[in-house]
């Protein structure tokens, strides 16, 4: 089978063997100059001090919200798909004040609403908000400008980035951005990361295993509040040194090619408004979800279907991992023949 799937992704195979080591105990030095130099590469791939904990990118999202907000601060959160939801989830447990702003799945509003909406509002903590999301195929590319609409208020600006760096970059620093070994860092699901530009902020208690202050403390010493993810970091390791070799530009510019080939060449209309395509997880709406999706196992290729509000009206084709263009160019083929019949 080949996974042009949202996440987890089709691993190379050097990720993969790197995966399947015989774990260090973590306290040992051995242990701890791999956990260095897997740090040191993540720090590479956008601005802030990242840390690793156990957990997928939920966690990683639910880490970022307890420990930069507490009950009761104001935050807008801006929603295009079923991500946007969970992360809305995620402030609202935590016991915020949520704000959400909304033009539909797949559309995202400009920065001077975002603005508009939030100078109505008052006194906001944090602007709050999914990169890329993965439900919809959606990539927020107004990243920079949102951090000065951020800056203007006084507020953070905390981002879920779980299917977007470093495939879809971050040029500008933000607060907290949160994301996960298993997309675009090409590894098996099991590594919660954070990238840090802000220390964290809440006062309210939170439980021990997403306290990042534990985690801020211990990485002086190369070490960690509790055991770590140990093979998803040996992964990481390969994986980093993988993206990192090809360069981050190309590899970014690696998934836009193929997703620019499913968007030109597949016979479905994109969610996602074109200037904000996402190049990781293309999203299509169709009536034929289920024969596309049966079809294409069938045929040795494995997507996903849609999520959230439009889970019986959308598939999601990856293009994270080792996806060739040609697997595209298959995929598109059997598609495009089926919805033509």
């Amino acid at each position: 089978m080949r996974y042009l799937t949202p996440g987890p992704v089709q691993i190379p195979k050097q990720v993969v063997e790197a995966f399947g080591r015989q774990p260090h105990f973590h306290k040992l030095e051995e242990f701890k100059e791999v956990f260095k130099e897997v740090t040191e590469k993540l720090s590479k791939v956008t601005t802030g001090d990242p840390i690793i904990i156990p957990g997928t990118g939920t966690l990683a999202v639910d880490a970022m919200v307890y420990n930069f907000i507490d009950p009761g601060d104001k935050v807008i959160a801006l929603s295009y798909g079923e991500f946007s939801e969970r992360l809305i989830e995620s402030l609202e447990c935590r016991g915020a004040e949520v704000f959400r702003l909304s033009v539909g799945v797949g559309k995202v509003p400009h920065p001077d609403v975002v603005e508009d909406f939030a100078k109505k509002v008052g006194s906001v903590a944090a602007i709050a908000l999914v990169h890329n999301e993965t439900g919809a195929g959606t990539c927020n590319r107004y990243l920079s400008k949102l951090r000065g609409v951020a800056d203007s208020l006084g507020a953070l600006l905390l981002i879920d980035s779980v299917s977007g760096i470093p495939a879809e970059p971050i040029d500008c620093v933000v607060d907290v951005i949160a994301t996960s070994s298993q997309k675009a860092f090409i590894a098996p699901p099991g590594a919660a990361i954070l990238y840090l530009n802000s220390k964290p902020r809440a006062k309210h208690t939170m439980p021990r295993s997403i306290n990042l202050n534990k985690f801020l403390k211990s990485i002086k010493e190369w070490d960690t509040p509790y055991t770590p993810p140990i093979n998803v970091i040996y992964a990481l390791d390969a994986s980093l040194s993988y993206i990192l070799r090809i360069g981050l530009s190309n590899y970014h510019e690696m998934h836009k090619m193929k997703a620019e080939y499913l968007y030109s060449r597949i016979s479905l209309k994109s969610i996602a408004d074109e200037p904000f395509r996402s190049y990781t997880v293309a999203a299509f709406f169709t009536d034929k979800v289920d024969g596309i999706v049966n079809l294409l196992k069938s045929k040795g290729f494995v997507i996903s279907r849609g999520v959230g509000e439009i889970k019986d009206r959308s598939i999601r084709i990856g293009v994270m991992g080792e996806v060739s263009l040609d697997d595209i160019k298959r995929v598109v083929e059997i598609v495009n023949d089926y919805v033509g019949k």
